[in-house]
């Protein structure tokens, strides 16, 4: 074979793992996909049920030994009811239609304080102060000439002189009433005879001072507010939630209000407003709870965990980490027995707290995937890939196992088996495994360290990181313990095979700590 030929076999190759690693398999035209509904009957020509007929496209046989070692979980695709749980923080606030403000309305000057600090609980008509202002005691003494005019005049023979007598009177009862006199107070006065020189201001509701401005024998205007009277029997908790999140809230809606202070103790309450408009910077939309509160365990201020759950009905649905999402797609590993794992694409509704609703692509009782399934995904992307290069030029399948290769060329492992040897600094690392070719699985792997000297090292700390180049694999640490024979082992958890980065850190005293890398391939 001549040099251009071996060039040209060789750009294929290269060309085919780029496709590979660009998500080759995510992106073959509908041919190469398996196509799925309800109703539809999920094999193509050639590619039946049983195991003795060809998988489908993509599809993977796993072993039960090695379902174990990598944790495969399934579930069942079953018609469940589904509840969308929204979940955000609020912050409690005065319910603004139980909030009062009290102002004298005239001159005058505060005579006597009886509720003197912020934060006293009143009652409504409860004493707040005391009163003198003279433009109210002349205001008494017309009312009281107006009584006397109405007694004498009132039973004149001329209607409008009785009337004119009524008129008055009415006039100088209504201007007491709305300087806030009580009708108490204005009854005294009828009965004495005399005006008084101070008067009473009561509270207009039940609940907490939240601002107190009045002192005693201080000068009033009518526009200084001297007190400000809140009903905390119930409160506000005002959130928000995003905008994704709004079709599932309705005003009048119950919700569950918790407290991280008050750990066991659930507040229930309700919608009873939505903002009709969005914060364009949060992209999120105000929501106002009411909550009651007669213990007044919730206090402005506070911050709240608020939790509403919104019921949606009866639903097709599956857990949502069995869903692969590549953001056009959304695929499944469905359990076809025997240890075959066949991948479909799905299409689904809304999320409902952990679950998916699945408007086609499954029926109800089949089995998938709920865990572990970025591994299968990965090999059967790799398995669809290398099914496309097989009808490559120059691509060619060699024996009856199905092993791959390339017609003409001869590739070598990338890492042999046994002892591999780095030196780093004025140390010679070997590092090795027992078995000799690693099994996927747990397998021991040790360091040997000699200085420039030829000396064992035998003061070091050792740890070991193990990681697949795969996306989503965990990682896998063990610490290196000394043995007898000068070794530094430790027990390696590989679990799949294939090739894994073995990163080695060695901390010795007052010398500069070393990170080496190593490969190591697992058979299965």
């Amino acid at each position: 074979m001549n040099g251009k030929k071996v060039l040209k076999l060789f750009g294929i190759f290269v060309l085919a793992l780029a496709l590979v690693g660009l998500g080759y398999w995510w992106g073959q035209s509908d041919k190469n996909v398996v196509q799925s509904s309800p109703t539809a009957t999920h094999s193509t020509a050639g590619h039946g049920e049983t195991g003795s007929q060809a998988d489908a496209p993509g599809s993977v046989n796993v072993s039960p030994e090695k379902q174990q070692l990598v944790g495969i979980r399934t579930a069942v695709a079953e018609v469940r009811p589904v509840v969308k749980k929204i979940r955000t923080v609020g912050i409690v606030t005065y319910d603004e239609t139980k909030v009062a403000h009290v102002y004298s309305k005239v001159d005058g000057w505060i005579e006597k304080l009886f509720v003197d600090y912020t934060g006293k609980l009143v009652q409504k008509g409860q004493p707040l102060f005391t009163f003198y202002s003279p433009d109210l005691v002349s205001t008494q003494e017309e009312y009281l000439l107006a009584l006397q005019a109405k007694d004498s005049l009132g039973s004149s023979s001329v209607k409008e002189i009785r009337s004119g007598s009524q008129s008055l009177l009415e006039a100088t009862r209504r201007r007491l009433r709305l300087w806030d006199i009580a009708d108490k107070e204005i009854q005294d006065i009828e009965q004495t005879g005399q005006p008084q020189k101070n008067l009473t201001i009561f509270s207009p509701l039940n609940g907490f001072v939240i601002k107190k401005e009045a002192f005693q024998g201080m000068k009033v205007m009518p526009d200084k507010e001297l007190y400000t009277v809140a009903d905390l029997s119930t409160v506000w908790v005002n959130a928000d939630i995003y905008e994704f999140e709004l079709p599932y809230v309705r005003v009048g809606q119950g919700a569950k209000i918790a407290l991280s202070y008050f750990p066991g103790h659930v507040f229930t309450g309700r919608v009873s407003w939505i903002a009709p408009v969005l914060d364009e910077k949060t992209r999120t939309a105000k929501l106002r709870l009411e909550v009651p509160n007669h213990d007044f365990t919730l206090k402005p201020e506070m911050y709240a965990n608020i939790e509403i759950d919104m019921e949606a009905g009866r639903k097709l649905a599956i857990p949502d980490e069995a869903v692969l999402d590549s953001g056009l797609r959304k695929v499944v590993f469905v359990d076809k027995g025997q240890g075959r794992f066949e991948p479909r694409e799905i299409i689904v509704g809304g999320k409902f707290d952990s679950y998916y609703e699945v408007l086609s692509g499954l029926s109800p009782g089949e089995q998938i995937i709920a865990s572990a399934s970025f591994l299968l995904d990965s090999e059967s992307r790799l398995k669809e890939a290398m099914g496309a290069m097989a009808g490559m030029p120059g691509m060619e399948k060699e024996g009856a196992q199905g092993k791959e290769g390339m017609k003409g060329m001869k590739m070598d492992a990338p890492v042999k088996s046994g002892p591999q040897e780095k030196k780093v600094q004025d140390l010679t690392l070997t590092v090795s495994t027992q078995p000799e070719t690693p099994k996927a699985g747990e397998n021991i792997v040790r360091l040997k360290i000699v200085d420039k000297s030829g000396k064992v090292v035998k003061d070091a700390q050792v740890a070991f990181l193990f990681q697949m180049t795969m996306a989503g694999m965990a990682p896998s640490k063990a610490d290196g313990k000394l043995s007898k024979d000068g070794l530094y082992e430790a027990k390696a958890n590989l679990a799949m095979a294939g090739e894994w980065e073995a990163t080695v850190t060695i901390r010795r005293p007052n010398q500069k700590e070393i990170r080496e890398k190593f490969r190591v391939v697992t058979q299965q």
